[in-house]
């Protein structure tokens, strides 16, 4: 699927100064177990799940990067959230407001050094579930090592990277679209309702910045209300990006279990055309 409602965007440095220090929201309580099930009266569970919308707070997105980690993070004059490594050479933007860059709600890099070139971009466009974002920090958190940051070095785009993003849809029951994989240049796999899809281009078109400015990068992750209609949301990862990280956000794409929303929560566009429970 090569239709996506993500624009182009660039990847911009994180600001020069820090208004102030970021502190994330406490981690919610969960409530008690109820006849609902453990949610509130309120909420409901919505099937598929990549369907639900964004959901909770993008604090409980960026949480992993937080804490022990020794991530710094801060919010911007406009309430724009952004988040370095210790090392200083990967960052995690949330920029709803004044986005510099037309790609994107989410936006993720790493380079070999301060002053360096990216070595990987990512991008993320709002309706996306926040937890999907929650895995690839998690995953990031997780093998970040500030003696030897793997994250920051590139990945070679060989096939047994593509193999380990592969193996998690194929263990949820996604197949290859017959039209797409062996001598051509797109290998798609897709959800069993259709509504969701991963993509990789066999041969990289150019560089890092080129993949995503251009609107043709080496991934694209899509959902949509309707089999093969336009998407409601994409993520985008440039040749280089870490298939551990590719392949934990594609984990939990296509993980059967509901998100818990509230009504009000779920996309118009996707209105009768998901479960609630």
């Amino acid at each position: 699927m090569t239709d996506t409602t993500c624009t182009p965007a660039t990847f911009a440095a994180p600001p020069g100064s820090h208004p102030g220090p970021f502190t994330p929201a406490p981690t919610p309580v969960l409530p008690e177990p109820t006849a609902t099930g453990g949610r509130e009266e309120w909420e409901v569970y919505v099937s598929p799940r990549y369907l639900a919308g964004p959901g909770h707070e993008a604090d409980d997105a960026m949480a992993p990067l937080h804490g022990d980690t020794g991530w710094h993070g801060w919010s911007d004059e406009l309430a724009n959230r952004h988040v370095t490594s210790p090392c200083g050479r990967a960052y995690l933007g949330f920029l709803p407001e004044d986005n510099p860059e037309p790609v994107g709600l989410w936006k993720a890099w790493a380079r070999p050094h301060h002053h360096g070139p990216r070595t990987w971009m990512a991008a993320f466009s709002d309706q996306m579930p926040y937890e999907f974002m929650g895995a690839f920090t998690a995953e990031w958190a997780e093998g970040y090592n500030p003696d030897d940051p793997a994250f920051a070095e590139p990945d070679d785009g060989g096939r047994d990277g593509v193999e380990k993003v592969l193996a998690v849809l194929r263990e949820a029951g996604w197949d290859r679209d017959p039209q797409t994989g062996a001598g051509r240049t797109v290998e798609r796999w897709t959800a069993p309702d259709g509504r969701a899809g991963v993509e990789v281009r066999v041969h990289a078109r150019g560089g890092v910045e080129h993949e995503i400015l251009t609107g043709d990068p080496r991934w694209t992750v899509w959902a949509s209300p309707a089999p093969y209609r336009r998407p409601l949301w994409d993520a985008v990862f440039s040749t280089g990006t870490p298939t551990g990280l590719i392949a934990a956000f594609c984990r939990a794409l296509a993980d059967r279990a509901p998100l818990t929303r509230e009504d009000q929560q779920i996309p118009r566009a996707c209105e009768g055309r998901v479960t609630l429970t």
